[in-house]
């Protein structure tokens, strides 16, 4: 819009004298012409008293006698648009114009540079600070971290949706933990009034531990969800923060992209491996409490000891047996690691050695109690590891199967089994083993497996008769595999 006379001016002529802002409703004095605000001329003339006069040139005036001046309230009002535009033109201007010259050198900001990350204009280039670094254009900087950012809320969206589920979840598997642990509880009290005076004191004591291990699911369910709503409202601003950023100019988003691509990139590599998994210790103590109900069942004139220790479950510090050792296996010095050597070594052929298959067994058995030990597992070669009978056999071909007096689980040709003999049951895993815990409840016969990282079950062989026969940890190794017993 072109115009001869600068907005300004407009409003000093269209400003009421009295009050200095535009005018409202504005009337003309008859007598000298001047015009003011209706609200505004009332009351000066209501602070002179009987004798009226024009506030501006003090002419003497007629107090009933104020005529409207329409054409002036129009004039006002259009005055009124142009200055609301003019001033909203500026700030634009002003917005477009902020950050995108050179403070040092008044030139615009057209280029980027990558290892400063931040915009230079091209006195900036040539200069000793930037002459050797790489530098690309205003342009090409702008749509390269814009889908760097796009990409980045892509992931962050997949991480609020891992943990969304993550807390779902969380609320299935502890109310299920907690549906288990009450139905055991009831099972047990139930055994108990069965039972003489000595176990129904024992009883007392197992239904307090019961009730504190329902209350201590009920706090980690508790605990473990504030953690994952922590994190997704962590998510949830950074996602926010990145997507206010993607919205911006280019001036604006390339002024300052580092600091929040390393909040994301921290906050994506602090993410916890494994977010769903309740404490193992409440699984395997609910596990205990199923096998003490089973004991309950199958061996009644034994359980006053058995309830000696309540239910605590006794980790066994499981080392190797060198007698046992197949000559082609290579045992650590503290005896708690074993591999396959490339040759056989000189070793006495006594009776307790295994002279076919590469097998070593555990030096401490077995004989009753509940007991569990864990093993870390490679990746190359093949393994094997459970427990055996104190009477399998050492010499020739053997097969693992509880038939021969073996219960294991083994990594044979890149897959998982059970040897329940004659055939192999495979195991259904979401990825490699790494370390596994072997369970032994000897009174119910129950020997199980279970994935320490998941606390996922791989397998569970029931109502085993070991006829009280000594039972040792059995290991076997193929391939240069190795496994490893140390904390």
């Amino acid at each position: 819009m072109a115009t001869g006379v600068p907005i300004s001016e407009l409003c000093e002529e269209v400003t009421c004298s009295i009050c200095l802002e535009f005018f409202r409703d504005p009337v003309t004095v008859d007598n000298c012409g001047h015009s003011f605000c209706r609200v505004c001329l009332t009351q000066s003339w209501g602070e002179m008293g009987a004798e009226a006069s024009c506030p501006q040139c003090r002419g003497a005036a007629q107090t009933g006698n104020l005529r409207p001046n329409w054409l002036l309230a129009n004039i006002v009002e259009k005055v009124e648009r142009l200055n609301h535009l003019e001033k909203s033109v500026g700030e634009e201007k002003r917005a477009e114009g902020k950050g995108t010259v050179c403070e040092k050198h008044q030139e615009s900001l057209k280029l980027f540079c990558q290892e400063d990350q931040v915009l230079i204009c091209v006195v900036c280039d040539r200069s000793k600070e930037h002459k050797h670094h790489e530098v690309i254009p205003l342009e090409e900087a702008f749509q390269e971290y814009k889908d760097k950012f796009h990409t980045y809320l892509e992931i962050l969206a997949k991480e609020k949706e891992t943990i969304v589920a993550c807390k779902a979840d969380t609320e299935k598997e502890s109310q299920h933990l907690l549906e288990q642990t009450e139905s055991e509880k009831q099972k047990m009290a139930a055994g108990f009034r069965q039972l003489h005076r000595f176990l129904e004191e024992k009883e007392q004591i197992l239904l307090a531990q019961m009730e504190k291990l329902i209350q201590e699911i009920a706090r980690e369910k508790d605990e473990h969800l504030a953690r994952l709503s922590k994190e997704l409202a962590s998510l949830e601003s950074l996602t926010l923060e990145m997507e206010e950023k993607v919205q911006q100019p280019a001036s604006e988003l390339l002024q300052d992209v580092r600091s929040p691509l390393q909040r994301c990139e921290e906050n994506i590599e602090e993410r916890f491996e494994n977010p769903v998994a309740l404490p193992l210790e409440l699984k395997w103590r609910i596990q205990d409490i199923c096998d003490l109900n089973c004991f309950l069942e199958v061996v009644m004139k034994q359980f006053q000891d058995t309830l000696v220790s309540g239910l605590q479950l006794q980790e066994a510090n499981v080392t190797l047996d060198p007698d046992t050792a197949h000559p082609h296996l290579i045992l650590s010095e503290d005896c708690t690691s074993v591999r396959e050597g490339d040759e056989a070594q000189d070793l006495p052929d006594n009776p307790e050695r295994f002279d076919q298959f590469a097998a070593v067994l555990g030096c401490k058995g077995f004989t009753s109690g509940r007991h569990f030990w864990e093993v870390t597992v490679g990746c190359e070669g093949g393994w094997a590891v459970g427990v055996s009978r104190k009477s399998v056999r050492r010499k020739g071909a053997i097969e693992f199967s509880p038939e021969e007096g073996i219960w294991a689980v083994e990594k044979w040709l890149g897959g998982y089994n059970a040897f329940i003999g004659p055939h192999y049951e495979p195991l259904i895993l979401s990825g490699e083993l790494r370390r596994i815990r072997v369970y032994l409840n000897y009174h119910v016969g129950r020997v199980a497996f279970f994935d320490v990282d998941t606390a996922a079950p791989l397998y569970i062989f029931s109502g085993a008769s070991f006829s009280g026969e000594t039972l040792f940890p059995f290991f076997w190794v193929h391939l240069k595999a190795q496994l490893d017993l140390s904390p």
